[in-house]
Formats: structure tokens, C-alpha cells, sequence
């Protein structure tokens, strides 16, 4: 790993979580020895091999002491047991795109539609940075007990350690500022920036120290002008000083040429589809030899078009959440996006266009569908991710669709716990810690009353979440 967690993280999991009552609903187990077993439920490791009907787990303190058959385990006498049966359990959640520096909304994304006069860059960046516990409840609430961050301000890298500290926190992996060949964004501000333009060798080099050292999981690219010769040797340089500083590329690449370019340089984590092409033999073959993760984010983009939607008062941002995961800022941001139906973006033309988006048939492209279906039957590894955080995604609810929609696209069901799961885990280079239910990680676990390997909008059903061995009973706000 990039930053000091696998040894530190125990150390602090142990400090904080020892002796934490631990409680499903408002039952408390720490009188019996702090071991909890939980017996009945059909059980998906996220290994992708076959369920386990009537299953154990043990847990003890913060981590699995046991899982599996009533032959595999034999609880002591003194747990508190309980009897789920007719329940279903997977491995939390990861959600493998975010982004803590946004808000949903267009407050945080002045390049898409300028608010700043309302809602000052200074101020919102200011709030993102200094409350991050209504995104962890949002996350936590939706079964999501892993975020990697794949791209944000300086300030999301020591997350990684704070949110490791905080028992109502779901793990964080942060990749902090981008490299890019864009110079400036609106976003940015003068003491912090998310994109750091790539203007010579030395300072992709100095870039990448900088990360490093400062603990970021991963580098990323943020475009990359493949047909700039020059500039794909600055490209080149920084590549080869990721690998010599013991990191990983990742990058957001959404054209062939620029995917292959990306993986030509050894990048390990591709956080969007192809998207303007089906991909060829030849992406399979560099996927393939790099060992490639490969993120589609397939609803972002209409997101967007949702998002503007709201904001013209063509129609509200109408969201599925009746575990009332999402906090209260962010309703508000929604209830209110209608103010902004005089903006000067929403020219007469581009109105025609959002009245004539349909939010279901135009909600993701076939090429992304196609592309996604032949990274599967490639073997390519996939990983889901939202991208929350942009404009209609939402921190947290928004996995759901995510995944309903990679179903859609023929990924079955059975697989995509293992992509949301074990595959999210070795993307944030945690799965020595999470991600599967096997004895020794962390007890990060989700109930749900309905079989998600049916149906992948199972997961909708989810009654508690485990977070670093503390059950909580869904419902937020």
C-alpha cells in the first residue's frame, strides 16, 4: 500500500473499537465477552463461489473470528446470538468513484453550470472539507463500508487515516489532485486545486513525489492528449516515476486512443468507460497485461442531464431513498434547484434538448452497455464506482443504479457482488483487510432481506450495516 495503513490501521482499530458496543437495533452485546454470532442467513463471501444456506459468522471485536456452515463453526457458549434466517448477507458495499470535494449539485461544478454568485467556491469547498460525516452516514446508510476517492483537493488524502479512526466512517482510499493537460478549472481554488497541469517532465516528476509521500492510493491522469507526442513523453516520465515510488496509475481516459495510452503507461484502475468506440483486441490484450481494473460509471454522465433538468424546472431530481440516507443539505440543494431556471446556461436551444432527454431510455449510452458486457466476457476485472459527487449522482444511494444498470448491460447478478465487494476492496488496496467475509478481516457486512444474487436491486433492501465490527440499522435523517 501507498500510505502507512495496513499496520497503522490495526493499531488504531484496536485503540478505537476495543470494548465499542456493538448493537443490531438498540441491542446490546458487549455484556456477553464481545462476540456476536450471526446464524441462519444465506451467506455471499464475495468470493464469487456458491452461497451458504443457513450460515455462521462469528465475529469477535472488530473482525471475523469464523464464517461459514454449522460444520465450519462452533461458536462458544458465551456469544450473543443471533438468528437471521430467511435473511441474506454480502461483504459492504464499495463504491470504487467518489469524489468528497462535490456535492451532487453545480455548486461545486462552476465548469458545468456557474453558481458561484449563490454559492461561493471559497465557502462550498470550505464546508466539503470540514463536514465529511453526512457523506459516512449517507455511505454507512447504503451499505457502502469502503470509498475510494479518485480524484480531489490535497485535503482528501489524510481522510484515509481520519476516517480509519472514526467507527461511523466508512474506509477511505484517496488519490487526491489530478494530472492533466487542462491548465485551471474553476473549481480550483488559489490555495488548493484538484487538476495540476502536466507542463513539463519535472514537474509530473515533483508531482508524483509529492503524492506519494503524502500518502495517496494511486496517481491519477485526468485526460490525456494522446496525439501530443510531446506531451505523451511528460506522460511517460511521470509513469515511470509512479512505479519507481511504489504507486499506481489510474486514469480517466474515455476515448480508445486515450485508454490505450493510458494502459500503454502501465495503468492499473480505469475509472470510466470507453466511450466513443466498442473497444478492440487490442485494449483486451493491455487490459489483460497490466492487470487492469476497469470502472464503467455507466449513469454519471445522465446525471448530469438530470441535474440541469432540475435546475431549468423541467422536472425535479426525484431520487429512491426510503431509508432517508440522503442529509439534509443535499434535499435542500435539490429542493431548491428550480431558483436557477433563468440562468443563462439554459439558452432556448439547450432547453429543447433537456425537455426531449428521456430519463429512462437516454439514462446510459448502448456503446458504454456493449463495452462494459465485453470487458466482461474478456475477464477483464471490473469494479463498481458511481462517481458521486458530479452533478444528479449522489454520495451514497447512487450504487444502486449503478448496478442495476451493469446487470442490465448482462453482467449477472452472482458476479456483480464480487465486482461491488472483493473487486472494490483490491481496488482501494484493502483486500488483505475487507471486502470478502473470511476469517481474520474486518467484520464489514450488510443484511438484506431479499436474495441479491436473484436480482441485483436486492441490494435495495438492506435492513442493517456492519462497519468495522458495529451493527447499525439503516435509516438516516
Amino acid at each position: 500500500m501507498n500510505f502507512i495503513l495496513k499496520e497503522e490501521s490495526r493499531i488504531l482499530l484496536i485503540a478505537v473499537l476495543f470494548g465499542m458496543v456493538w448493537t443490531i437495533g438498540c441491542t446490546s452485546v458487549k455484556e456477553k465477552n464481545n462476540i456476536l454470532v450471526l446464524k441462519g442467513a444465506t451467506l455471499y463471501n464475495g468470493t464469487g463461489s456458491n452461497a451458504v444456506e443457513n450460515s455462521i459468522i462469528v465475529i469477535k471485536n472488530d473482525q471475523i473470528d469464523c464464517v461459514g456452515s454449522d460444520e465450519d463453526c462452533n461458536p462458544p457458549q458465551d456469544a450473543t446470538v443471533k438468528d437471521i434466517s430467511g435473511k441474506y448477507i454480502t461483504p459492504g458495499l464499495i463504491d470504487a468513484h467518489v469524489h468528497f470535494f462535490q456535492t451532487g449539485f453545480f455548486d461545486s461544478r462552476p465548469d458545468a453550470m456557474d453558481l458561484r454568485d449563490t454559492y461561493p467556491m471559497g465557502e462550498v469547498i470550505a464546508y466539503q472539507q470540514q463536514h465529511p460525516q453526512r457523506y459516512y452516514d449517507a455511505y454507512v446508510c447504503s451499505g457502502i463500508t469502503g470509498v475510494y476517492d479518485v480524484g480531489g483537493m490535497s485535503w482528501s488524502v489524510p481522510m484515509q487515516i481520519s476516517a480509519e479512526k472514526n467507527p461511523q466512517a466508512p474506509h477511505v482510499a484517496a488519490a487526491g489532485p489530478l494530472i492533466t493537460p487542462v491548465s485551471g478549472a474553476p473549481f480550483d481554488l488559489p490555495s488548493d486545486k484538484v487538476l495540476v497541469p502536466l507542463n513539463s517532465k519535472e514537474s509530473g516528476i515533483q508531482t508524483v513525489q509529492y503524492l506519494s509521500a503524502l500518502g495517496a492510493t494511486g496517481i491519477k491522469f485526468w485526460q490525456l492528449d494522446a496525439d501530443n507526442e510531446d506531451y505523451m513523453e511528460r506522460v511517460e516520465a511521470a509513469a515511470q516515476e509512479i512505479e519507481k515510488q511504489g504507486n499506481k496509475m489510474i486514469a480517466h481516459a474515455t476515448t480508445l486512443k486515450q485508454a490505450k495510452a493510458a494502459l500503454q503507461n502501465g495503468t492499473k484502475l480505469l475509472v470510466h468507460s470507453v466511450q466513443d468506440r466498442e473497444i478492440d483486441q487490442e485494449f483486451i490484450d493491455l487490459a489483460k497485461r497490466e492487470g487492469t481494473l476497469y470502472n464503467p460509471t455507466l449513469i454519471v454522465g445522465s446525471g448530469y442531464m438530470l441535474a440541469y433538468r432540475a435546475a431549468a424546472g423541467i422536472a425535479p431530481l426525484t431520487v429512491e431513498d426510503p431509508n432517508g440516507c440522503i442529509d439534509p443539505k443535499t434535499n435542500k440543494l435539490l429542493a431548491t434547484a428550480s431558483q436557477f431556471s433563468d440562468h443563462p446556461t439554459f439558452t432556448k436551444g439547450f432547453k429543447e434538448r433537456l425537455k426531449s432527454f428521456d430519463p429512462d431510455s437516454d439514462r446510459v449510452s448502448s456503446t458504454n452497455m456493449k463495452n462494459l458486457k465485453k470487458v466482461y466476457q474478456a475477464g477483464i476485472p471490473i469494479v463498481v464506482g458511481t462517481d458521486a459527487g458530479n452533478p444528479g449522482t449522489l454520495h451514497g444511494i447512487s450504487i444502486y443504479e449503478e448496478m442495476e444498470w451493469m446487470q442490465e448491460a448482462g453482467i449477472p447478478p452472482h458476479d456483480l457482488i464480487v465486482m461491488a465487494t472483493k473487486n472494490g476492496a483490491m481496488a482501494m488496496e484493502r483486500l488483505d483487510d475487507f471486502g470478502t467475509l473470511e476469517q481474520d478481516k474486518l467484520a464489514n457486512l450488510i443484511i438484506l432481506e431479499e436474495d441479491p444474487a436473484v436480482d441485483i436491486s436486492n441490494m435495495r433492501s438492506i435492513s442493517h450495516t456492519m462497519i468495522k465490527g458495529e451493527m447499525k440499522k439503516v435509516g438516516g435523517y
